[in-house]
């Protein structure tokens, strides 16, 4: 019975350092909808799952004697049960946030890298002090040991130092950008070079091998678990750079657009007023009046030169003529009011994506309204930058929001409802707030930036 409690305890601790070190990442990502209610479900779960593990006792706490596995047996057990609980953490971090599969593998991952670390670091330290062999393999089961102190030390030590330098970041970068599929592969590793190499690495210990190659196994072992969570951490980066590149170039393209059409419309006009100039010569000799189609025809040229926006901000400017354009075409007024110059420190990128979204967002739901209007305001006060978007929509298609934000209208959710999220990760890079709000037929949306 006293083993049985070591184990349960032990096996409960060993859950609780995993979800924290999981936690720590996936704080980053927005909480579903019914949070609370769902982790009182996977927390009944991993009880039942700690009690069924001390009772058949996987892992260390196998049996004695003749009755024992072999060391080989013992081995794949637990590589299986530690493989299927990264799964199942997977599972579980996709059910209590907002969070796509590759959002999820990146939590879990590296979370387990992180406190693989921590272990790692409680190891070594519990073999300066212990030494190797069977003894010291038993002392590690004793409950409230001088290991388990060790253990939580070194894992809360360990987190504390992840936190600013990688997890604090991804706070503010967010993660719904996270879609490489290169996160099965660091999934991969995590398996056989984390968690294979550690339980090989308490196998050689239990063996009694000499402490200077159990302490130099353990320090390639923390090398290993860094190099994970850095690789896991540069291919976000490299993804959000890669968006940050595609948009920048959007906008130079779209500017490079909205040149030519300008070049364009000018030529038209020129060519308008040449006519014209030979009609009013024929009024002046006496000849008949100037043709209204052809009057019609100048007056719709000259409408474009109205769609064109000057706020201070080329990104800005350029989102905006493109959008207006847009909204002539579909009927729309658009009304702008708006310094763009207030908008200075943020990139063009993010500009361009941020307002990119709300326009495209309003001008789908004005479409269906009885009234077709957009109205746009930047202005800043007392050092902050207040942006607000405003747009009907019909009374019968009052959007339903969940975490604040408004919910897709679109039946395809896996593939739209991000731009919402993506416009929230950009205020709060920037220190910022999103709020939204829908009433009497009007759907406000509200950001503000500090600058």
């Amino acid at each position: 019975m006293p083993s049985m409690l070591a184990g349960l305890a032990s096996m409960a601790g060993l859950f609780l350092r995993i979800a924290l070190g999981i936690t720590l990442f996936a704080s980053a990502l927005e909480p579903h909808e019914h949070f609370w209610r769902r982790a009182l479900v996977v927390a009944a779960v991993c009880a039942g799952v700690i009690a069924c593990a001390a009772a058949t006792a996987v892992g260390s706490w196998m049996p004695a004697g003749d009755a024992a596995p072999s060391r080989a047996t013992s081995y794949a057990i637990q590589m299986v049960f530690f493989s299927a609980l990264l799964v199942a953490c997977t599972a579980a971090v996709a059910y209590l946030w907002d969070a796509s599969v590759w959002a999820s593998l990146f939590c879990c991952s590296a979370g387990y890298a992180i406190q693989n670390l921590g272990s790692g670091i409680g190891e070594m330290a519990w073999l300066l002090v212990r030494g190797t062999g069977p003894s010291a393999a038993l002392g590690r089961e004793e409950p409230l040991s001088a290991f388990t102190l060790m253990a939580w030390a070194a894992t809360i030590a360990t987190y504390a130092v992840a936190y600013p330098l990688v997890t604090r970041r991804l706070s503010r970068h967010g993660l719904e950008q996270v879609g490489n599929r290169s996160m099965i592969v660091m999934m991969a590793v995590v398996i056989l070079m984390v968690i294979g190499f550690d339980l090989v690495i308490k196998g050689l210990c239990e063996l009694g091998i000499p402490v200077a190659y159990a302490a130099m196994l353990r320090l390639v072992h923390g090398f290993v678990c860094v190099f994970t969570v850095w690789m896991e951490y540069e291919l976000l980066v490299n993804r959000r750079l890669a968006a940050e590149r595609d948009t920048t170039e959007r906008v130079l393209a779209e500017r490079e657009r909205q040149y030519e059409q300008s070049r364009e419309t000018i030529e038209a006009i020129n060519l308008k007023c040449h006519d014209l100039r030979h009609q009013i010569r024929t009024i002046a000799g006496g000849g008949t009046v100037v043709d209204g189609a052809t009057l019609d025809d100048v007056a719709r040229e000259v409408d474009v030169y109205d769609a064109a926006v000057r706020t201070g901000n080329e990104a800005l400017d350029t989102i905006l003529t493109e959008k207006s354009l847009l909204c002539q075409r579909e009927g729309i007024t658009l009304t702008c009011v708006a310094d763009g110059a207030a908008l200075e420190f943020m990139a063009p990128a993010d500009i361009y994506a941020l307002f990119g979204n709300a326009l495209d967002n309003a001008i789908e739901a004005a479409c269906g309204a009885d009234k077709r209007s957009i109205s746009l305001v930047v202005r800043q006060a007392m050092g902050t930058v207040s942006v607000s978007v405003e747009n009907y929509y019909r009374p019968n298609a009052a959007p339903r929001f969940s975490g604040g934000l408004p919910l897709t209208s679109k039946g395809n959710t896996l593939d739209h409802g991000f731009g919402m999220r993506s416009m929230r990760a950009i205020a709060e890079r920037y220190g910022g707030t999103l709020a939204a709000r829908a009433a009497e037929g009007v759907f406000h949306l509200d950001i503000m930036l500090p600058r």
